[in-house]
C-alpha cells in the first residue's frame, strides 16, 4: 500500500512538472519570434476562430501581430469589429516578472493581450478586449 502512494505521489509530481508553464526571458525571445497558428475563443460566447499570432522582432518592447481568420456577424456587431478577418497591432510588449509577455492597448482602451509559454512550441494567451475575457492557445509553424 504504501508503495502505491509513493508511486502516485511520484508521478503526480512529475506530471504538475511537465504541464508547468515555463517563464519567457529575454532569452528566450529569439525562439519566440516567428508565426504561431492556433484558434482564439470569445470566452463564455461560445464562438472561436482560427488565429495567427507573428512575434516580429525578438527584443523588448515585443512587437507582434494578431491576427483573427474568422469572427462570426453577430460576435463582431458586439465587439465593435469587421465580421470575418481582423488584424491587431501588438506593440510595446513587456517582459513580466511572472515570466509573460504583457501588451497594454493606448489609453482609453484599456484592452490587454497576456502571452505565456506552455510548452516548447505552445503558447497560451489570455486577453480582455472591450467586454470579452478570453483565451487563446497556438502552436509554433
Amino acid at each position: 500500500m504504501k508503495k502505491i502512494i509513493c508511486l502516485i505521489v511520484i508521478a503526480l509530481m512529475i506530471a504538475s512538472v511537465a504541464f508547468a508553464a515555463a517563464k519567457i526571458t529575454a532569452k528566450d525571445l529569439a525562439g519566440l519570434k516567428g508565426t504561431w497558428i492556433g484558434s482564439l475563443d470569445f470566452g463564455t460566447r461560445g464562438y472561436s476562430t482560427p488565429c495567427t499570432l507573428e512575434i516580429l522582432n525578438d527584443t523588448v518592447p515585443v512587437k507582434a501581430k494578431l491576427m483573427l481568420s474568422n469572427v462570426p456577424g453577430d460576435m463582431a456587431s458586439s465587439l465593435g469589429v469587421m465580421a470575418g478577418r481582423n488584424e491587431f497591432n501588438l506593440d510595446d510588449g513587456q517582459l513580466t516578472s511572472q515570466g509573460t509577455i504583457f501588451w497594454f492597448s493606448p489609453e482609453g482602451e484599456k484592452n490587454i493581450f497576456e502571452v505565456s509559454m506552455r510548452r516548447e512550441n505552445k503558447l497560451n494567451a489570455t486577453y480582455w478586449f472591450r467586454t470579452i475575457r478570453g483565451n487563446a492557445l497556438v502552436k509554433k509553424k
